[in-house]
């Protein structure tokens, strides 16, 4: 049986995409709370999280499970 791994995108590369698909998955999600936690953010990351965070706020984008 073959596992798939799925390796996380870049912040910026997430951002686009889920501006652009209006849609977050679960590693989406892990993906931001590893760049908080383990890293130290960028002013434009930071923004950027922000900026998705508003995004789902105001139901432009859907949370996927």
């Amino acid at each position: 049986m073959s596992h798939q791994l799925f390796q996380p995108l870049a912040l910026s590369d997430l951002f686009a995409k889920v501006s652009s698909t209006g849609k977050m998955t679960l590693l989406d999600r892990f993906t931001i709370r590893d760049t908080l936690l383990t890293d130290q953010p960028s002013n434009e990351e930071k923004q950027a999280i922000d900026r998705l965070i508003h995004a789902i706020r105001v139901g432009r984008i859907q949370i996927l499970n």
